[in-house]
């Protein structure tokens, strides 16, 4: 207890012990309340820095021999672990080092200065840290220390870290930006000012009221250490992100507090024209609303040649959220490539329309008006074919009869563009009256046999008849019948059959028309039962068809609550289903149903 007797009443104890109590007190609020990239090594350094300042107060309070080395003796475990600590630290916080977490550097934090502190403690056995010429002078009150070859080789290690620690940061300077600079500075002179003092101290003698001023210069240390925790914005790298965040955002970001003034904006606000009416359009929006919402459509602004859409977002006060907003964040998000997109694909999209529109006005106009004259032409030469203007020769009546087949042919395909024009604009009207599919399949057979008997082919409905009775328009499923008997015709091989069949399962029934031909290639749908299209294969290059038929009749069977789909297989053939939900078998068809 003697080495501390005299403590209390030493100012300069009382000085260290006051800033080592404030560097404790900033230690434990940044181990708790910081987040920065090489903590620990900073928490280290701080412990290290108040060890040795309160070594040095206690060796200046101290007025023998004994105690003044016993003290410096002690401050060496501080003095050694400093620069080490320090070095990491810069090398974790600027360069991120990896090599940071290998085992080998975790224990040089322990291995080094313990072995510093093992050589000075060791000192009065071999003299190699201070020599026997350490002595206090007379009239003074501190030991002169006399260095050896150990106090040397120790301070070249430590040295050698303070060194790597300033090479760290001088490369840095070459890669960061400006506003980094201030930082990279700070933590220079943070690293070289005690380098400075502990060589003018070893090289020159200079000391500070007879003490190594290494110490009080790491005071200063401890004071910028404070200053940077304190102010936030550089030690604590996720502020220093959402800064350069905020600033390099393309979109101008103004805060505005709850008196509506303009407090905060990033580089692209403060470069923008529209920041000067940021405070204004937010005027508007309180004086509509009463406080801007962020759920609001505010539509967007103009601002020079560029459109702008304001993004409002309130910043609530941590310590009431529920209560009255701090402000208001508003982002501009720039629209005007979005808004000429748009209006460009409304352009398009109404020349589009009306491109459809007048193709449609046109197919009408000249279908209605072919049917007059197509009229007329199956009139005269139904008429002259009678033989009531008088027998014709054979030639003649050859080319009249092949004219007759193809005025049907063109008056069929007007018939079915008309149709098909009906079903596209929704203007077409289908009864639902009861109708047997028997019917109307034994009558599409009987007027197309003779078309099939030209190709050689027979048509077969198969045996054990049904009730087939379903609601729907006659002329309609006539028609889609009609269309798949002659499909499977002008797709069959000739001899073949063409097979009608009618089924019933689980309310529903089915009509289906099967044929023996090439066959479909998979996904070939689109065509099938699309407008004006036709599948064609190296074999079957030419069905002498319009591509209507299988489209017309798909949308009727839609229009009349049914399902019209095929299946099919290469070389063997296809077969359509046409189904239906089965009415009611005590509903009666009515006698002109099928006509």
């Amino acid at each position: 207890m003697t080495c501390i007797e005299g403590a209390l009443s030493n100012p300069i104890f009382w000085g260290v012990t006051a800033v080592s109590a404030i560097a404790a007190f900033v230690m434990i609020w940044m181990l708790k309340f910081q987040n920065f990239e090489g903590k620990a090594f900073y928490g280290v350094t701080f412990v290290a820095m108040i060890w040795t300042l309160m070594t040095v107060g206690l060796e200046a309070a101290s007025r023998t021999f004994t105690c003044q080395l016993q003290w410096a003796t002690l401050a060496w475990l501080g003095n050694s672990l400093v620069p080490i600590a320090w070095c990491f630290f810069v090398f974790a916080y600027v360069d991120h080092a990896s090599w940071l977490k290998k085992r080998p550097v975790s224990a040089s934090l322990i291995v080094i200065p313990a072995g510093i502190f093992a050589l000075a403690a060791t000192n009065p056995w071999h003299n190699l840290v201070y020599t026997d010429a350490s002595i206090i002078p007379p009239g003074e009150e501190h030991i002169r220390y006399d260095h050896g070859s150990g106090f040397y080789a120790s301070i070249a290690i430590l040295y050698a870290f303070v060194i790597a620690a300033l090479f760290c940061l001088a490369r840095a300077f070459g890669r960061a930006r400006r506003a980094a600079w201030p930082i990279l500075i700070m933590l220079v002179v943070i690293t070289a000012t005690p380098l400075t003092a502990n060589a003018a101290y070893v090289g020159l003698g200079f000391t500070v009221a007879g003490l190594d001023p290494t110490a009080f210069m790491f005071t200063l240390g401890i004071l910028a250490f404070t200053w940077l925790l304190v102010t936030n914005k550089t030690m604590d790298m996720a502020s220093v992100g959402k800064s350069i965040l905020f600033n390099t955002m393309s979109e101008p970001v103004v805060i505005i507090d709850r008196h509506r003034n303009i407090v905060s904006k990033n580089t692209a606000a403060a470069r923008s024209a529209l920041l000067h009416d940021a405070a204004r359009l937010l005027d508007n929006m309180l004086v509509t609303t009463g406080a801007p919402s962020t759920s609001r459509d505010f539509g967007h602004v103009i601002f020079g040649s560029r459109a702008y859409e304001p993004r409002i977002q309130e910043i609530e006060s941590p310590l009431d959220p529920s209560g009255t907003v701090l402000g208001w964040s508003v982002t501009f998000v720039d629209i005007t490539d979005r808004l000429s997109m748009h209006s460009a694909l409304e352009e398009a999209l109404k020349n589009a329309d009306n491109a459809n529109r007048a193709k449609d006005d046109f197919i009408s106009t000249v279908s209605h008006e072919l049917r007059t004259p197509l009229t007329s032409l199956k009139g005269g030469l139904d008429l002259a074919l009678s033989g009531r203007l008088g027998d014709l020769p054979d030639p003649v009546r050859s080319s009249l009869e092949i004219a007759h087949r193809n005025g049907i042919r063109l008056s069929r395909l007007v018939d079915n563009i008309l149709l098909a024009q009906k079903i596209a604009i929704d203007a077409l009207s289908l009864d639902r009256t009861p109708v047997d599919l028997n019917t109307l399949l034994d009558e599409s057979f009987e007027e197309n046999r003779m078309f099939a008997s030209k190709r050689a082919l027979e048509l077969v409905k198969a045996t054990g008849e049904q009730p087939a009775i379903v609601m729907g328009d006659a002329f309609a499923i006539r028609q889609i019948i009609d269309n798949l008997v002659s499909n499977a015709i002008k797709f069959s091989d000739e001899n073949g059959v063409v097979e009608g069949t009618i089924s019933q399962q689980d309310g529903w029934v089915r009509l289906s028309i099967a044929d023996k031909g090439r066959g479909i290639p998979d996904g070939m749908q689109g065509q099938v039962f699309g407008r004006f299209e036709q599948v064609k294969d190296s074999g079957q290059s030419s069905t002498q068809g319009s591509g209507l038929g299988l489209h017309i009749s798909e949308n009727l069977a839609t229009q009349l609550s049914g399902k019209l789909y095929y299946e099919s297989k290469i070389g063997v053939g296809s077969t359509f289903h046409l189904e239906f939900s089965l009415a009611d078998q005590n509903v009666s068809v009515q006698p002109d149903a099928a006509e």
